[in-house]
């Protein structure tokens, strides 16, 4: 297959910029404030556990809508990914401000909890809740990624917010008497955003995460007297702005489930068996669950079956008759005690 190359343009793409904050350290005003600025058409607000910010439409210059949804986490999905389709207006792209990615991941949290309840199973944590167990941690982070992805579809700034604390530094599961700020959400966030802005303080802004070759970062840069707009124009957005492009990772659901036998599992399976077995009665059986499979016809089993029955000889007629009690196993099919249970487990690739 030919390899399909393009040649890099240059030319910026709109950021997904983070605004994380201790309370009260302004992250909404700021990113409210970003309404006004000419470079923007709409500017839709969707808020998850915060107070609707209806008296920020005072600020002068602001002119935004909130997006009203229900307060689920489908709902709330589904409140992204209409804005992220709603059409610009004017030319202009549209701003998306989303606060908070802190409230979103404990939503995701609360409900993977909800779910661990329900199942009681494993240990309980000093809360009296039962552990989230593995699989429910991929599910929310699978619902985490849904958002990440539609808010990267949008073709125009986005603005995130979080909280950030002060948190002691973990050495070997135990806290230390060393602090660090840390972004309250997902861990990926820091990583999906192509722009971070820490507010430690009301009035402090430090740049500590920055994608961008018109403005160098070593190590954190102070932002004095910032603003959404101030910064979008030191990264050259006012000059043009690109298509925001990424690598999908597609994840492949055509095969089997982890941890499930393959048929081809199967089949070695019975051709094992098929070598274990020491009558042909016992053949028989082995044959006769293989077609409840669908693999009876399947090399090597095919070829297995014919040359051990020239080995052990013909059966009697009514050999494979149950004679045992009939159970159903974890596959689904029905068949009693005496067939080789052929398991999966046993067969080495």
């Amino acid at each position: 297959m030919a390899i399909t190359t393009r040649k890099p343009t240059g030319v910026p793409p709109w950021p997904i910029m983070l605004l994380a904050g201790r309370e009260k350290a302004g992250k909404t005003w700021a990113a409210l404030s970003a309404s006004g600025s000419p470079l923007v058409g709409r500017t839709l607000y969707v808020g998850l556990g915060e107070d609707d910010p209806d008296e920020y439409g005072l600020i002068p210059g602001a002119e935004f809508e909130i997006v009203v949804h229900d307060g689920t986490f489908e709902g709330f999905l589904g409140a992204v990914r209409d804005a992220v389709a709603e059409p610009p207006v004017g030319g202009l792209p549209t701003l998306i401000v989303v606060d908070s990615m802190t409230r979103l991941w404990n939503l995701i949290q609360d409900n993977m909890q909800a779910i661990a309840n329900r199942r009681a199973k494993g240990r309980k944590t000093a809360s009296g809740d039962y552990t989230i167990s593995t699989d429910l941690w991929n599910v929310a982070a699978g619902q985490w990624q849904d958002v990440m992805d539609a808010l990267r579809m949008h073709q125009g700034p986005v603005i995130l917010t979080a909280r950030l604390d002060s948190v002691a530094v973990m050495e070997n599961g135990t806290p230390t008497a060393q602090k660090e700020w840390k972004v309250q959400a997902h861990k990926t966030l820091v990583f999906d955003a192509s722009v971070v802005v820490e507010m430690r303080e009301r009035g402090s802004f430090l740049i500590t995460g920055l994608r961008s070759v018109r403005i160098a970062l070593e190590k954190p840069k102070q932002y004095p007297d910032f603003t959404v707009e101030k910064l979008w124009g030191d990264l050259g957005l006012a000059e043009g702005t690109g298509k925001r492009e990424h690598a999908a990772v597609v994840a492949d659901k055509s095969g089997p489930e982890p941890g499930q036998p393959t048929k081809q599992d199967r089949v070695n399976a019975a051709v094992a068996a098929v070598q274990k077995a020491s009558t042909p009665e016992k053949l028989d059986e082995i044959e006769e669950h293989a077609k409840k499979l669908g693999i009876d016809g399947i090399e090597p089993l095919k070829g297995a079956l014919a040359a051990r029955r020239a080995d052990l000889g013909a059966s009697s007629g009514d050999a494979w008759a149950p004679s045992g009690p009939v159970y159903v196993d974890s596959n689904g099919d029905a068949h009693d005690g005496t067939v080789d249970q052929w398991p999966v487990a046993e067969v080495k690739p």
